[in-house]
C-alpha cells in the first residue's frame, strides 16, 4: 500500500513539475512574440507626425526587413541582388546616401522627395515594388507587407525631412 501511494503522488509530483515547465515556456514564447518583434504590436504604430528615425523607422526595418524576413539579416553580406544590407537600412545617414544600382537614384533625396514625398524609391518600393512593380515589393510575396499606418508613418517621416 505505501508503495503504491508513493508511486502515485510520484507521477502526480512528476506530471505538476512538467507542467509547470511547460507552462513557462510557452509563456516566454509569447511573451517574446509580444515584446518588440511583431510588427503589428504597439513599438511600430506610428504617430500622425513627429516620426523619428530611431524611435519609429529604424526599429521597424530592423525587425520587419532584417530579423523577421531574414533578406537583410545582420549577417548578410552585399550581393548582386541585395546590396541594401542591414548596416545600411539601421543607419539613417548610409540609408539617406543609398544609391539603387539599377536606376541611380537616391532612396531618399530630400531636395526632392520633402516636397514629394509620394515619389521617393523608398516609399515606392515598400508601397509596389520600385522600379518594376511586384518583383521588387518589399518585402517580398507572401510576407506580410507594411499596414497602412506603416506606409503612412514612412511617407510622413521623409516629408518631415528624415528626422533622427
Amino acid at each position: 500500500m505505501t508503495y503504491y501511494l508513493s508511486s502515485r503522488i510520484g507521477r502526480f509530483f512528476n506530471f505538476f513539475i512538467f507542467s509547470v515547465f511547460l507552462l513557462i515556456i510557452l509563456g516566454g514564447i509569447w511573451s517574446c512574440k509580444k515584446n518588440g518583434t511583431d510588427a503589428n504590436d504597439q513599438k511600430f504604430i506610428f504617430p500622425e507626425t513627429g516620426i523619428s528615425f530611431y524611435e519609429n523607422v529604424e526599429p521597424l526595418f530592423e525587425i520587419k526587413c532584417g530579423l523577421e524576413s531574414g533578406c537583410h539579416s545582420p549577417s548578410d553580406q552585399p550581393s548582386a541582388k541585395n546590396q541594401l544590407t542591414y548596416t545600411i537600412l539601421t543607419n539613417k545617414a548610409l540609408l539617406l546616401n543609398f544609391t539603387l544600382s539599377s536606376t541611380g537614384e537616391k532612396l531618399i533625396d530630400l531636395n526632392v522627395h520633402r516636397k514629394n514625398p509620394e515619389i521617393a524609391p523608398l516609399y515606392l518600393i515598400l508601397l509596389e515594388g520600385y522600379p518594376r512593380q511586384q518583383e521588387d515589393l518589399m518585402p517580398p510575396l507572401p510576407r506580410e507587407s507594411l499596414n497602412e499606418n506603416q506606409l503612412h508613418g514612412i511617407l510622413q517621416w521623409i516629408k518631415e525631412g528624415c528626422p533622427d
